[in-house]
């Protein structure tokens, strides 16, 4: 995948599953599905990210929280700095050009591996064939999480998406059911 331009995550109530599309500054686009189990293991991945990498290659890892409550204060007022700083108002601009093809694939693996510059590398891969690798940098990887928070709240997935795990309420069942 070349430089990305853009990314969008839309839920579609009749797949009960989030469209995941980016595009590149060359004009491709590439489509996944996300599953509600799919994005509840792309959010730990990125919040341990956040709890234990440092966005830069020269800074040392970090070591882990002594106050849970605390770091995730501090994640959750850094988070609204990194995205206050993004847009969030542009339009998505679509692509005519689908290296992977028209037809979403539904994503399997999550992973992270150090890009060639030391930054984290965001692996999304379905079951068989190609996905897609991201370089969080950091607006990338606040933008991200922004974009899951916002829609998987919009699906009513009753995830527990907080930045450091343990700190945050508990978990809410589907609306409209006791």
């Amino acid at each position: 995948m070349g430089q990305m331009h853009q990314m969008q995550l839309t839920y579609l109530a009749t797949e009960d599953r989030l469209l995941f599309r980016v595009n590149t500054k060359a004009r491709q686009e590439f489509r996944f599905w996300m599953t509600r189990r799919y994005t509840a293991i792309l959010w730990h991945t990125l919040t341990q990210l956040l709890a234990n990498q440092p966005m830069t290659p020269e800074a040392p890892l970090s070591a882990p929280p002594a106050d849970p409550l605390v770091e995730a204060t501090k994640q959750e007022i850094k988070h609204q700095e990194v995205v206050a700083q993004a847009d969030f108002k542009t339009q998505y601009q679509e692509s005519a050009y689908l290296p992977l093809g028209e037809a979403p694939l539904l994503l399997f693996g999550v992973g992270l591996k150090p890009a060639p510059d030391g930054q984290p590398l965001l692996c999304m891969h379905p079951e068989q064939g190609q996905g897609i690798e991201i370089v969080l940098n950091e607006q990338i990887l606040h933008s991200l999480c922004k974009l899951i928070l916002d829609t998987s709240t919009k699906a009513e997935w009753g995830l527990n998406l907080v930045f450091i795990p343990g700190t945050g309420p508990a978990p809410e069942g589907p609306k409209g059911l006791n």
